[in-house]
């Protein structure tokens, strides 16, 4: 059935006049009334009595009436969502990041104006492993994912951008002899037991951790690995050992765990957005434009 006859058919429900309701719709009455017949028929029901040259609305026409207006809702709706989506202005962000992204203010931020200019596009979130979320971007179950740099080897249907880069600090428990220092170098704490995460070889801020201390000089003695940021800094209050960690991680503030500057000039700890190469969702340009 053509929602177009159910339009019209409700501008002449609310008007009980067939020649009001065509003035409202601009076109000729015979025309009008001719869409109400054929409606009828094609319903094979009575929508309006004329008794008396008057239209009303007979008890199946009523019927009608609420739930045509339900249908031609649904369907302008059904036509603006279409739109909006194809212009990237609602839909889904299927976003995946390592979970120390979010210490740092800068993804906070960029998802803060991503809903403030549209607010219709909501966010789901994924937080694993660099292997975890690449494989996700992979298999397209994420649009775009955030991870530490070194990255894996990219096919080439993938590409990577730089999203942001920061320090590192060490986490050191106050007990540590060195817990009141404002900085230290690396080979300083050469000796001490090492907590870092664990990340695919070759990747990840696990080897970044290792590529640093291999610039200083020797090879850390790394007596538990884990799976997220906050486990390190836990086990670092817990006395277990020390870590290197991005300078964001100081905003979490754990009993017993102290961050202190390293005077050593290292490379910073680079996060990097990773989707295809083709982007299809225009919900993912939306953000990838937004981002500062």
């Amino acid at each position: 059935m053509q929602f177009r006859l159910m339009r019209n058919f409700i501008i002449v429900a609310e008007e009980l006049h067939m020649h009001k309701a065509a003035e409202r719709l601009s076109m000729a009455q015979p025309a009008l009334s001719q869409q109400i017949k054929t409606l009828e028929e094609r319903l094979g029901v009575t929508l309006f009595s004329r008794a008396n040259r008057r239209l009303t609305l007979t008890p199946a026409g009523e019927a009608f009436l609420n739930k045509s207006r339900i249908a031609v809702a649904m369907a302008e709706q059904a036509v603006i969502d279409a739109r909006q989506t194809a212009r990237g202005e609602q839909g889904i962000l299927n976003l995946g990041c390592v979970p120390s992204v979010m210490l740092d203010g800068k993804l906070p931020g960029d998802l803060r104006r991503l809903h403030a200019q549209w607010p219709a596009i909501s966010l789901s979130m994924m937080t694993g492993n660099v292997q975890t979320l690449y494989a996700a971007v992979q298999h397209n179950q994420l649009d775009v994912a955030i991870i530490r740099a070194p990255l894996p080897a990219l096919p080439d249907d993938l590409q990577s951008r730089p999203f942001t880069s920061e320090k590192t600090v060490l986490a050191l428990y106050t007990q540590h002899p060195l817990s009141t220092s404002s900085a230290l170098t690396l080979s300083s704490v050469k000796d001490d037991k090492w907590i870092s995460l664990h990340d695919p070889e070759g990747v990840g801020l696990e080897q970044f951790f290792y590529d640093a201390c291999n610039s200083a000089g020797f090879q850390p003695q790394v007596i538990q690995h884990v799976t997220d940021v906050l486990a390190v800094i836990s086990l670092v209050s817990a006395g277990f050992g020390i870590a290197l960690l991005p300078a964001s991680a100081k905003a979490v503030r754990v009993e017993n765990v102290i961050y202190v500057d390293i005077i050593d000039k290292l490379a910073e700890s680079e996060l990097t957005l990773v989707c295809h190469r083709i982007i299809r969702s225009e919900v993912l340009n939306k953000f990838l434009r937004s981002l500062k």
